[in-house]
């Protein structure tokens, strides 16, 4: 039992420290179904050694917090290596109903178990030791096989199915948690299945546990494996896929370059719909309203437009205020409440991000303009902001068609 023990506390503190990893750094919804299998896996291993019929009489609400976990394992993995494949930041539709199996058996076991009177509890689980446990139990875990078997089929489909956008790292991380997982769930099949397993424990022999312990621990060691050698996976962002030095097929680029520019292409078009006269807008409110991760938003619009997204937001609020310059808008208003009206939160704000664009702070390049000493440069009809000679400046086009996706 020692060796069980063991194995049950290297997995179950590796995978503490692994999910530390990913809620600290990591934070990223498509890595969620990554985070709750850890959970799930480091709960199960974290319970086996307490699977035996002196720890199982005393707490008997161990039963139904560690015997439906199974039906997780091949629901998460195949979440995660779907989101691992995906370019897109949806969801699987209706992804609650995937919870249903585990949920149930929960509360049908945690029924069964309550419902008991202590001495048939206890029979229960002596008969459970001895390699004869009630027919609904061997149901049960039949069903848990299955639904990890159709589930562990259709990641292994995506896994080994076309690669699609997948850089190298990402390849590899994908093909291991669709395949290393199949060791844990084939001695889990056993050992639920075969009685004589679990009666085996009351004889002090743990191999067969041991055996699930060890595959268990092999997955989290395997995630925390490539989480170090390949932190960009878990990474939000648009990565540039390459395969060990050499350029992807230009079908795979395609692929995550037109997701890429089509975040950034949404973006532009909000702002140029006046989104940036918001004073409170920031990447991160961007972002929440495309549903995409801040990271990505940000990497999207410096890889199309060759410019951040705080940069574009104030290029835009000067050039609405040089145009409204231009239109006579200071005869009504002062030159505060124009750039105000611009989107710029503050007095102090404006005038920074003013002379970092024009090189001249507002009252000398509008006393400067007014005088004609810029000849009209950087004025309406430009389309762009100015650099700090006067001169617009165009924002690069995006590639494609040059249509907007919503």
């Amino acid at each position: 039992m020692h060796l069980l023990e063991i194995l049950a506390a290297l997995g179950a503190a590796q995978g503490v420290l692994l999910l530390l990893l990913i809620g600290l750094r990591f934070r990223f919804h498509k890595n969620l179904p990554l985070a709750l299998l850890v959970v799930a896996l480091s709960a199960r291993l974290g319970t086996i050694p307490s699977w035996n019929q002196d720890v199982l009489l005393r707490f008997p609400w161990l039963l139904p917090a560690a015997t439906p976990l199974p039906f997780l394992f091949g629901f998460l993995i195949w979440w995660y290596v779907r989101e691992l494949r995906s370019t897109d930041d949806a969801t699987p539709p209706l992804v609650g109903l995937h919870f249903l199996p585990y949920l149930l058996e929960m509360l049908a076991v945690a029924f069964t178990v309550y419902s008991m009177s202590s001495d048939e509890y206890r029979r229960f689980i002596l008969d459970l030791f001895a390699g004869s446990p009630p027919r609904w139990m061997l149901v049960r875990n039949g069903f848990k096989v299955v639904f990890n078997i159709i589930y562990m089929a259709l990641a292994l489909r995506l896994a080994f199915g076309s690669a699609g956008a997948l850089s190298s790292g990402r390849r590899l991380w994908v093909r291991l948690v669709a395949t290393v997982p199949l060791l844990s769930l084939g001695a889990f099949a056993f050992v639920a299945l075969y009685p004589p397993a679990t009666a085996s424990l009351a004889e002090g022999v743990a191999f067969p546990f041991a055996v699930v312990a060890a595959a268990l621990l092999l997955i989290i060691y395997t995630l925390s494996l490539l989480a170090l050698l390949f932190p960009d996976v878990l990474a939000p962002g648009c990565p540039d896929p390459e395969d060990d030095g050499e350029p992807a097929p230009a079908t795979e680029r395609i692929t995550l370059n037109e997701e890429c520019t089509r975040i950034a292409r949404v973006a532009h078009e909000r702002l140029l719909d006046g989104a940036f006269r918001n004073p409170s807008l920031n990447v991160r409110s961007m972002a929440r309203d495309l549903r995409v991760h801040p990271n990505r938003l940000s990497q999207a619009v410096n890889g199309t437009f060759g410019i951040s997204f705080p940069r574009m937001v104030n290029r835009m609020r000067v050039e609405y205020f040089l145009r409204q310059v231009e239109a006579g808008a200071l005869q009504g208003e002062n030159i505060l409440e124009l750039a105000f009206e611009a989107g710029f939160p503050s007095k102090s704000t404006f005038n920074r991000v003013f002379k970092e664009i024009t090189g001249q702070a507002p009252s000398v390049f509008l006393s400067s303009r007014i005088e004609g000493d810029l000849d009209g440069e950087g004025g309406p009809g430009t389309g762009g902001a100015v650099h700090g000679d006067g001169a617009p400046v165009e924002l690069d086009d995006p590639p494609g068609d040059g249509k907007t996706q919503s």
